[in-house]
Formats: C-alpha cells, sequence, structure tokens
C-alpha cells in the first residue's frame, strides 16, 4: 500500500488544540450541545488571531461538487482538490472532526488531508479548508478491493461498507468514495471515522 504522502498535522495540531481546550474550559458547566457553538467562536478568534482566513476568490479554483459536509473544489491546475468542510457530521463536539481527520491520515496518508486555513462556505457557514492531493482513477474501487484493503489495515468488516478495529470505526467506505488509481493503489477520499464506543461490562 502506497504510504508516498506523510501526514501534515501543524495547523490541524493547531486547531484541535484551540478545540480541546475550549471543551475543557466548558466542563460540566454546559450541556453537550453548546460544544460545538463554543469551539467554532475559539476556532473564529484563533482564525483571525492568526490571520488564517482563506478567500477561494483569490485562487484559481473550479467547483467540483457539494455534499452534506463539504464544498469540493480543484486547484493548482488540478493538482490538490480543495474542500470547505462545515463540521456537519462532527455532531456537537468538534473534536470529532478531528479524531477522523487524524485517523484518516495515519490509516490513508497515501491521500492526506491538511488544513489550510478557514473560509465561509456558499450557505455562510463556518468551514475549515481542507486539501488533499488530486487522484488520477482509472475507476472506482469494488467491494472486494475495498474490503481485502481494509483487512489487510487490520479492520474487521462489520456490514459492506463499515469497518472497525479496537479502537475505530470507518464508514461509507462505498464505491464511489473510494479510487482505484491509474498506479493501481487504492484511494480513500471521503470516508467517516469515529473512535470505537467502548462498552463496560457490569461487575
Amino acid at each position: 500500500m502506497d504510504r508516498a504522502y506523510p501526514p501534515v498535522y501543524s495547523l490541524l495540531e493547531q486547531a484541535a488544540d484551540v478545540v480541546r481546550r475550549e471543551k475543557e474550559a466548558a466542563g460540566t458547566l454546559e450541556p453537550t450541545e453548546s460544544y460545538k457553538r463554543g469551539q467554532i467562536e475559539a476556532l473564529t478568534s484563533f482564525a483571525n488571531s492568526q490571520n488564517l482566513w482563506i478567500n477561494l476568490d483569490d485562487l484559481e479554483v473550479e467547483f467540483l461538487s457539494k455534499g452534506g459536509e463539504n464544498e469540493v473544489f480543484t486547484g493548482d491546475k488540478d493538482a490538490i482538490v480543495i474542500k470547505l468542510n462545515n463540521f456537519e457530521y462532527a455532531g456537537d463536539d468538534l473534536e470529532n472532526f478531528f479524531v477522523r481527520i487524524f485517523a484518516h491520515n495515519f490509516f490513508f496518508s497515501n491521500v492526506p488531508y491538511e488544513m489550510i486555513g478557514f473560509a465561509y462556505n456558499s450557505k455562510k457557514e463556518f468551514c475549515a479548508v481542507l486539501i488533499q492531493p488530486y487522484i488520477i482513477a482509472e475507476r472506482e474501487a469494488t467491494s472486494k478491493e475495498i474490503d481485502r484493503y481494509m483487512q489487510a489495515l487490520g479492520f474487521i468488516m462489520d456490514y459492506t461498507d463499515e469497518f472497525h478495529n479496537g479502537n475505530y470505526e470507518i464508514f461509507d467506505a462505498t464505491p464511489d468514495n473510494v479510487l482505484y488509481g491509474v498506479d493501481g493503489d487504492l484511494y480513500f477520499i471521503d470516508t467517516q471515522i469515529r473512535m470505537k464506543k467502548q462498552h463496560i461490562s457490569s461487575p
């Protein structure tokens, strides 16, 4: 499996720390659903103080698609994919977003995410701006190819597109989210990842 691209964590680590510290400061005094609001406010202040705002109008980008959480563009003459992620799938705690991105970069390091800043999408939602390498694909991967790849990473299949190991659950690993590159490798470009729930047995 191709591990050509090393994970790039610098801004990701800083932003994840901002989110973690905001959650710790809120503690149990705030209901869980309010974590996200405070975390977004903290990230907005972080973006302001560090001049981390990205203006897509200043970049040569082309719109590709829009989904539940991402507005997707190509840039640098199709060398990269740019995603404006609105944190929709993080639920009420943005730490879930960072868990997912760090885990993705660990398991699928041939197509890593890098955070380059923040922006507002077309709906005026606060977003992380992520980039990935643009993959030249021969086709979508098949379910059997995905299953073999995940098993080689030590994951067990639960359902057709869902897998787990001791720590993580990976789902939405469907053929349209996994590309078969012209180099013969698989590229997991858009899966969902979360920490596996730990079941505590009664004494």
